[in-house]
């Protein structure tokens, strides 16, 4: 079988559109994430979350480590309903490494929010389209 591109794409939004719609559940991810959580960044989480990947935490033990990683499970699910409340669309989050796996040309790079119930013409996406933006990339393999 041959290797190649191929195209991918993605309604991305910004972090500041998301805080605007649910401040105290985006607020509670990112503490979740940060120093005082988990001690990681959002690359990482958008990995883990992303492609169903271990997490690279340093905890002493294992209870410890399963319990921030359900702390950040548990403060996505209720970032994504309260977002899903607030647009009627679907929030998810994503990871794309453009140097490994992609091109330089590429409109995603890292982790990104991405959004779905955009395109499909439904009063969500018809309120919220100034506030979305479709980017394409490619991945290689």
């Amino acid at each position: 079988m041959g290797m190649g591109y191929g195209a991918g794409y993605a309604d991305v939004v910004t972090e500041y559109f998301i805080r605007r719609q649910c401040p105290a559940e985006f607020r509670a991810f990112m503490k979740a994430i940060g120093p005082d959580g988990a001690g990681t960044d959002l690359e990482a989480i958008a990995q883990h979350l992303s492609q169903q990947c271990d997490l690279d935490l340093s905890f002493e033990t294992t209870k410890d480590y399963e319990k921030a990683v359900g702390l950040i499970h548990s403060a996505w699910k209720k970032l994504q309903r309260a977002f899903k409340r607030a647009t009627m669309l679907d929030l998810d989050i994503s990871y794309h490494n453009s140097n490994d796996e992609g091109d330089r040309y590429d409109d995603v790079n890292g982790a990104f929010f991405c959004v779905g119930g955009v395109w499909q013409r439904t009063p969500a996406g018809k309120k919220y389209q100034r506030s979305v933006s479709r980017k394409f990339y490619v991945t290689f393999g």
